[in-house]
């Protein structure tokens, strides 16, 4: 397993860009937790702390496509020469700040942060197509990317703990700051990124045939969001359950994180495998695993209440969470995979970018419903929606079946005008 990823990196030019990239992308997922503390040590209300981490959330949403955009035209080194400092600066402005500064300025500054991070997930998830041309190592790529994503998740909030402990909440932050404006500069200047070069747009142009790409990608970019929302709705979730339960309510993190262990694991093992069949064959499977998966944790507050003790209990929803993490990076592998081949080349960072927001999006709305279902029904019904989250993106995705695999045949013609074939003088045009 271990040799297949081996091979990834050892590609010209990945690993010199995957290090400084992950550094990036793990001062990302530092971030929302870093403003937070960051703010409440210095003073403000949790709702103000919570409220500068949604407006950085808002503000990467909205600015990520954006900036994915002018890496696609211009080149990602030029755009993360500005972005990477800027980003910096003003998160190292927030954290001076915070003693002294009003809040709107302070949500102002988090607002501006998000919206100048640059999509270094998303240029390292495009970069992977410029370095092989083999279709076996781009399927091990994606999981790699997933499977990091999901790490990277886990250790950012241990991260910032650990250097709030260890120095306070505003030097955490500030340290945060440099290493996203550091991380990002590094992976600006390795070779395999200033390499990459902007890539002309096909002369299609705005044909209906790229409408409908865009409909068949909006269909999959909403499928991503509601997967996303299972993540956030679980964290809710659960904590609703220990809490109906009596069990302490500081075991939710850890209780979801070995969701995520599960998740890294199955990533792994998914990745070092190659598979065969469609990428939108294994996707609609993987959906329906996962959503199976997620159906069983409902049995954790069910258990509870039939008399199983409280230890066994938790010992029960831990498993659980073990297993349905298993299918969680194989899935969002194969959403990486369609994502790239329903897309361009000359869009490619754009649409990663455009996934980050959905699952911003889809993660936001995911914790708001639970919330309000976990409050009104009980932890059994909010246990529920992570399993209709997933079992909703798998109708959606099956429904656009048609218009998915038309966008994936579109986008290898827009790349790769050569290999279709010129209907005949006569024959009827598509």
């Amino acid at each position: 397993m271990i040799r297949s990823y081996a091979e990834l990196l050892r590609l010209p030019g990945a690993s010199a860009a995957a290090l400084p990239g992950a550094l990036a992308r793990l001062a990302g997922t530092m971030v929302p937790l870093a403003l937070l503390l960051a703010m409440v040590q210095s003073g403000h209300s949790l709702a103000a702390g919570g409220s500068a981490g949604a407006a950085y959330a808002l503000g990467s949403a909205v600015g990520s496509p954006v900036n994915g955009r002018l890496m696609d035209r211009r080149g990602p080194a030029p755009v993360l020469r500005i972005t990477g400092p800027v980003t910096g600066l003003l998160l190292a402005g927030f954290a001076l700040g915070t003693a002294w500064a009003p809040t709107g300025a302070l949500l102002a500054a988090a607002g501006a942060a998000g919206l100048t991070t640059a999509p270094v997930g998303a240029s390292a998830r495009a970069l992977w197509n410029s370095l092989t041309e083999d279709a076996d190592l781009r399927k091990r790529a994606y999981a790699f990317e997933a499977t990091l994503s999901e790490l990277l998740f886990i250790l950012g909030p241990s991260v910032v703990s650990a250097l709030g402990w260890l120095t306070d909440a505003r030097d955490a932050l500030l340290a945060t700051a440099v290493l996203l404006g550091a991380g990002a500069l590094g992976y600006g200047q390795a070779e395999a990124v200033r390499r990459q070069r902007p890539k002309p747009p096909s002369a299609q142009g705005a044909s209906p045939a790229s409408a409908r790409r865009g409909a068949a990608a909006l269909s999959v970019l909403t499928a991503i969001g509601l997967t996303a929302a299972l993540s956030t709705a679980l964290a809710v979730a659960v904590t609703a359950a220990l809490r109906a339960q009596g069990t302490a309510t500081e075991l939710a993190g850890s209780l979801v994180a070995l969701q995520s262990a599960g998740s890294v694991l199955g990533g792994l093992l998914y990745g070092a495998r190659s598979r065969a069949g469609s990428t939108f064959g294994r996707y609609a499977r993987l959906l329906v695993v996962l959503t199976a998966a997620l159906a069983t944790l409902p049995a954790f507050p069910l258990a509870h209440r039939a008399g199983l003790p409280p230890s066994w209990a938790l010992v029960l929803l831990g498993a659980l969470l073990v297993c349905s993490g298993l299918p969680m990076a194989p899935t969002g592998a194969e959403e990486f995979q369609l994502i790239g081949e329903m897309t361009p080349q000359h869009r490619m960072t754009e649409a990663f970018a455009g996934v980050g927001s959905f699952i911003s999006i889809g993660g936001a709305a995911g914790s708001a419903l639970t919330g309000v279902i976990a409050e009104g029904l009980g932890p059994a019904w909010a246990l529920s929606l992570p399993a209709a989250f997933t079992a909703a993106a798998l109708v959606l995705t099956l429904a656009a079946r048609g218009p998915i695999i038309s966008a994936v045949a579109g986008a290898r013609a827009a790349d790769h005008p050569s290999s279709v074939t010129t209907p005949n003088a006569g024959e009827p045009q598509p």
